[in-house]
């Protein structure tokens, strides 16, 4: 089971998160795609995914600025799926727009995260993500 999954089409940016993802000596596993079609054909199971069977990530971290399928029509299609309806998704993005942010909501991430400036700003912000999304919060399976 995939414990993360992070869509980040920036390859700085998903570079960081693994080496961040890394840093924290934890057992979390984690999968980086950089494409929102590729994201729902993930999350559905279905495109090059349809005959790798897996269960879902207990994580979507999305950016939301993706090229192609956006972040936001990626939540909304997620929402749309029996299979995805309560994966939490966490729109983890650059933009602090109050209209970025209010989309975002309105599609169905349970949280939104500004990404921080500073590399140790981000590992502390992935640290406390991880924390509560994958050692304290209680999912529907």
């Amino acid at each position: 089971m995939v414990d993360v999954l992070y869509v980040e089409d920036n390859p700085n940016d998903a570079d960081i998160f693994g080496r961040l993802m890394r840093k924290l000596n934890r057992p979390f596993t984690y999968t980086v795609l950089d494409s929102g079609s590729d994201a729902v054909d993930y999350l559905a199971g279905q495109g090059r995914y349809a005959d790798q069977p897996h269960s879902l990530p207990k994580l979507v971290l999305l950016d939301l600025n993706l090229d192609g399928l956006s972040g936001v029509e990626v939540v909304q299609q997620a929402r749309s799926l029996d299979r995805t309806r309560f994966v939490p998704i966490v729109a983890f993005s650059t933009s602090d727009s109050p209209r970025d942010i209010r989309s975002a909501y309105e599609a169905g991430v349970n949280a939104y995260l500004v990404k921080p400036g500073s590399y140790q700003a981000t590992g502390s912000l992935i640290s406390r993500l991880c924390d509560f999304w994958l050692e304290n919060n209680t999912r529907i399976e």
